[in-house]
């Protein structure tokens, strides 16, 4: 049994493994986003995907057969490049070419000052993570910093496959160096903060709990503003966990993408309000919820 939801204001949605996987859309994915369209709830893309710029992403997504606009699309990359600017940073893009697009105006010749890391297939190789650690360590004015995009294990790069996320190396680079990562997409609060100010539907509530008092509160005693407000992922980890537990969103797991048996028991913050076949049904759910709550 799946949790009714509250008046739903608002929709999260990740992307890769959720929509998609690989050059694959989910089957009954693209029917599934045009029902929510239709039905005037707002909604908006919360993904980590770091290969990518917003546009090519947005592209890929009308390829697929998806009716996307760019300012429905909400990255890791974004909250990243506005960190890097109001930090004055000019850092080393552990990056694929086409997400160095997002990046366009900072500072990025040498010296390097910090090091920034995204799922960049082609920057992980001894040269360049040895490039990036000394970065980090030979720095002779501030601190360098190393930021992350994010720190997934792994994600679905093609129906039944995993591959490995920047976790790794990410974590490879903190242990060598002895500095922490800053990481700025999901889970982190701040992002999921970002996403739903984009969504211009109301503010995140200013007194939100904190992960370990969200684990032990009933749905009753969460937040309605951001209750109202659903985040549907294949991740309970990076997705569905962190910020999206702590400001109470109304979580939403489907079993594709990198989905594995039981990921739901994975869950710390409580327990999720709904696990799913796929995105078309838990559109579906929304939508009847939704009817019923007229």
């Amino acid at each position: 049994m799946q949790k009714m939801c509250p008046a739903i204001r608002g929709v999260l949605i990740d992307l890769s493994g959720t929509v998609h996987v690989g050059d694959k859309a989910i089957p009954g994915a693209v029917e599934a986003l045009a029902r929510l369209r239709q039905s005037g709830i707002p909604f908006l893309f919360c993904t980590n995907t770091t290969q990518s710029s917003g546009e090519t992403l947005a592209s890929k997504l009308r390829g697929l057969g998806f009716n996307v606009k760019r300012d429905e699309i909400f990255t890791s990359l974004s909250a990243c490049r506005q960190l890097v600017s109001s930090r004055g940073l000019r850092p080393l893009l552990l990056f694929e070419p086409d997400a160095i697009q997002e990046f366009e105006g900072i500072p990025l010749s040498e010296p390097h000052d910090s090091v920034v890391v995204g799922l960049s297939p082609s920057s992980f190789h001894y040269d360049m993570l040895d490039k990036a650690f000394r970065i980090l360590v030979q720095s002779n004015s501030k601190p360098a910093s190393l930021i992350a995009v994010h720190k997934a294990k792994y994600f679905a790069s093609e129906p039944g496959q995993l591959s490995m996320g920047p976790g790794g190396f990410v974590e490879a680079l903190e242990f060598a160096s002895g500095v922490k990562a800053h990481v700025v997409g999901k889970p982190q609060k701040a992002f999921f903060e970002l996403a739903i100010e984009k969504l211009n539907i109301a503010s995140p509530s200013t007194s939100t709990t904190t992960a370990a008092a969200a684990s032990k509160e009933s749905s009753q005693s969460r937040d309605p503003t951001t209750q109202s407000i659903v985040m549907i992922g294949d991740d309970v980890e990076q997705d569905l966990g962190g910020g999206a537990a702590e400001l109470g969103l109304t979580r939403f797991l489907v079993r594709t993408g990198k989905y594995r048996a039981r990921d739901e028991d994975r869950d710390v913050f409580g327990g999720l309000d709904g696990t799913f076949a796929d995105f078309p049904a838990a559109v579906d759910h929304i939508l009847a919820s939704s009817h019923q709550q007229q």
